[in-house]
């Protein structure tokens, strides 16, 4: 399955849960500015964060020749009744490539994916996880209530690549061409009122 293609499979609500999802997830833990710091906030979470660089060779070179973590992965472990969660990611990509792939499976946690066996893992995760990450990092509200219009702002202001930016730059048009360019979801805005409040506070 191509992205797009599984795009058409998911309805509208599993995006919006995305949405709501990722603001939920910067609310909760005090996430106000941007670009997002996503290594302070993957530590609020429980995530402990291991480069691949840092790996024994083999153990390098298994998790590189698996599809599906060539960029990165998250394992859990129960300890003592707790759950410690480990994500491996991949530092030979640019520092946006890394920001993504932890924004990604920070979603894999919150929403409870990582419990899963590996059978019941699906696409459609992989895909909702990558439209969480999205969400997260730059968030299509902040997007519209702050003005920004150009791929470059994207970049500038959130910390993602430019293909990244590219991407979320066509989502957020066509999503401004069909309600309006100042327009919120009723979801949205408290979520802007709060970040509001919380950024001058």
């Amino acid at each position: 399955f191509t992205e797009r293609m599984m795009n058409d499979e998911l309805t509208k609500d599993r995006f919006d849960e995305m949405v709501l999802l990722a603001q939920s997830v910067l609310l909760d833990y005090g996430c106000y500015t941007f670009p997002v710091n996503v290594y302070g906030l993957a530590n609020k979470i429980g995530m402990s964060l291991i480069p691949y660089s840092t790996l024994a060779p083999r153990k390098r070179e298994r998790l590189l020749g698996v599809q599906g973590t060539e960029r990165g992965l998250t394992i859990s472990e129960v300890s003592n009744g707790n759950v410690a969660y480990c994500t491996y990611y991949n530092d030979d990509y640019s520092e946006a490539a890394r920001r993504y792939t932890i924004a990604h499976e920070i979603k894999h946690i919150v929403s409870g994916d990582i419990e899963k066996s590996e059978d019941s893992f699906t696409d459609k995760d992989e895909c909702l996880a990558n439209y969480f990450a999205k969400c997260l990092l730059a968030p299509q509200s902040i997007i519209i209530t702050r003005g920004y219009r150009t791929k470059e702002e994207y970049v500038e202001h959130f910390g993602i690549s430019y293909d990244a930016a590219e991407i979320w730059h066509q989502t957020t048009e066509k999503r401004k061409y069909r309600y309006g360019a100042h327009y919120l979801f009723d979801y949205e805005k408290p979520f802007i009122k709060e970040i509001q409040v919380r950024s001058n506070g």
